[in-house]
């Protein structure tokens, strides 16, 4: 298979699994933001802000929004006591500048399964055209977003589904199934470290209500909630979350599940790769899984959550960069057998 090729489905593997979660991730928060248990909306978006790392892009897309205000609005604006923002959900459900953004995500992931149609079911494309149509085509309106996040969601279970059973088992579905799941493996990450680190209640708060409607969310928010009452019959707290969604290898959305399919679908998909462009992924991959295997959630919370996770995610990124540089974007070898 071409590099090319074997990207663009890594990627689409990414990006819809990105869609996904985004979608459910704003879901949840629109749910806390209507019951108003979460803290403020304010801080429930700022929440999802930081789960996608889009802080430093939605301050600066504000500042363009209020930069391309008139000198006549600005003082209009000035005298109403309002002011021109983007909301939250504005720029990360609709905004086409933000890459990350679910309508730039799902145009994305659509861009490449038409590069790569021969390598896709007929059904498999339909529905990812599909998705993009109806999303490309959903209101912005704050009343139609739950019926926007539950379609996305439904489709991108049901383009799975499809691919599992309508592609054939070569090297694209394996790289396919990479792409997918390291994007859920940094985003469940995500998920976690920002409870911990953006909405971590005071200290008289932790194991109360908000502490434990939060908690309740994070596992909203990775479609792990009915899982982990049937595992767990007592109250929802810290440890037991943490310990389901980063060690608990027979629930497909942990840390521990994401990992060990991650390093399966890559030795599948480079089985028959140089050992010299491979070597550096998979060794990545294999430390993350065996240390992941060797702790838990008493040792990890006690020790740090928060840098736990950050330099989990830093690992991950360097598969993610092992991948581009020694396998996608490699250069081929010489009359000599190493790289030109």
């Amino acid at each position: 298979m071409l590099a090319r090729t074997a990207e663009n489905l890594y990627w689409l593997g990414r990006y819809l699994e990105r869609a996904d979660n985004v979608a459910r991730l704003a879901d949840v928060n629109l749910a806390a933001s209507t019951e108003q248990i979460a803290g403020t909306a304010a801080d429930a978006w700022e929440a999802v802000i930081a789960t996608l790392g889009a802080q430093e892009a939605y301050e600066a897309a504000q500042a363009q929004v209020q930069s391309q205000q008139g000198q006549h609005q600005q003082q209009a604006v000035a005298l109403s006591g309002s002011s021109a923002v983007l909301s939250p959900a504005e720029f990360l459900i609709f905004s086409p500048q933000y890459p990350n953004s679910l309508v730039s995500t799902i145009g994305r992931a659509r861009s490449l399964a038409r590069e790569s149609r021969e390598y896709l079911s007929r059904e498999v494309f339909e529905e990812i055209n599909r998705l993009y149509l109806s999303t490309a085509r959903a209101s912005t309106q704050q009343q139609a977003l739950p019926a926007l996040y539950a379609n996305v969601k439904r489709s991108v279970a049901a383009i799975l589904g499809m691919f599992d059973n309508t592609v054939v088992l070569t090297e694209g579905r394996e790289w396919f199934r990479v792409g997918l799941f390291l994007e859920r493996a940094d985003m469940t990450a995500r998920i976690i470290d920002t409870k911990y680190f953006v909405l971590l209640p005071s200290l008289h708060d932790v194991g109360g209500p908000i502490d434990r409607y939060q908690w309740m969310a994070v596992l909203r928010s990775a479609s792990a909630l009915e899982a982990f009452r049937k595992e767990h019959r007592g109250p929802v707290t810290g440890r037991r979350v943490v310990s389901m969604l980063m060690f608990d290898r027979n629930f497909p959305r942990s840390l521990a599940f994401s990992v060990a399919a991650l390093r399966r679908h890559f030795e599948r998909a480079t089985a028959e790769t140089p050992d010299r462009r491979v070597v550096r992924a998979a060794r990545e991959a294999a430390l993350i899984e065996l240390d992941l295997r060797s702790a838990n959630a008493d040792n990890v919370v006690s020790s740090g959550l928060h840098e736990f996770l950050d330099e989990y995610e830093a690992r991950l990124n360097a598969i993610d960069l092992a991948l581009q540089e020694d396998i996608f974007r490699a250069r081929p070898a010489g009359t000599d057998g190493e790289p030109i």
